[in-house]
């Protein structure tokens, strides 16, 4: 009986001392695992940091421009002096929404979009105005499908406000033309961009002018009377100044050319 005791305490001896050896095992496999996972969520989490970082600097050390903002990351303008810069949008952003019969049209702004105002007051608008300035394009969302009909870049455009932007509707017999004229008074005329939606097939897209020769992908009109349609032509009264020529003052036809998309004037 006591040689089977201690045979039997022996055995006990090495089973305890193997679940230790598996025990500490464990132990040690598990530090090692969470370890590694704490390094690698320490990886993530700074690429995730990186990643989120602004490229561009918002609140530069030195102010070269006086106006005290932030740079603006855009060529400059005649009109740079003018803004100052208040905040940077990094999101896609709807500035001009108008819904037709089959979709909707929208601007949209691309990558960083800088949001300032006016410091002083100039023919493009009072001190205060809103000022926007991006890469935009105009989309047409259709069936939760969007199609870019023209892109805008470096686009720069002053508001009295944020109120979305919205495109004027001029309907013809082929097809209904929207344009969409960003600023609001430039003191020589507004620029506008056309698109139209054929009635027909409901396809969308953007639309050029043809004068004397030249392609032009905007359409310069007085700020007294926006464009219209009159007997199947599109009646545009040009921007007068001082010193324009006389033949240059009177209202300019254009005829709707779908096939070709673009209007040319008569």
């Amino acid at each position: 009986m006591y040689y089977v005791k201690v045979k039997l305490s022996r055995e006990s001896e090495r089973v305890t001392i193997k679940r230790t050896v598996l025990f500490l095992s464990s132990i040690l496999s598990l530090s090692l695992l969470l370890a590694c996972n704490n390094q690698q969520n320490s990886e993530i989490s700074m690429e995730n940091e990186l990643a989120t970082t602004n490229v561009f600097p918002e609140l530069p050390a030195s102010d070269p421009t006086g106006t005290g903002g932030i740079l603006s990351q855009f060529p400059e303008s005649d009109i740079s002096e003018s803004i100052s810069i208040d905040s940077v949008n990094y999101t896609p952003f709807v500035r001009a929404k108008t819904y037709t019969e089959q979709g909707t049209l929208l601007m949209v702004s691309n990558g960083r979009e800088e949001l300032g105002h006016l410091i002083v007051s100039s023919v493009m608008g009072v001190e205060g105005d809103r000022t926007f300035h991006s890469n935009y394009s105009i989309v047409y969302r259709q069936d939760n499908q969007d199609k870019v009909l023209l892109n805008l870049p470096a686009l720069l455009y002053i508001q009295p406000s944020d109120k979305l932007l919205s495109f004027d509707k001029i309907s013809f017999k082929e097809a209904d033309v929207y344009l969409l004229t960003p600023q609001y008074q430039t003191g020589h005329g507004l620029e506008c961009y056309a698109v139209a939606i054929n009635k027909m097939s409901g396809d969308a897209f953007s639309l050029k002018f043809i004068r004397k020769g030249y392609v032009f992908e905007k359409l310069v009109y007085s700020e007294k009377q926006i464009p219209f349609n009159q007997n199947e032509r599109l009646v545009v009264h040009p921007a007068v100044g001082a010193g324009t020529p006389e033949e240059d003052t009177k209202e300019i036809h254009y005829k709707l050319d779908l096939a070709n998309r673009q209007f040319i004037a008569e």
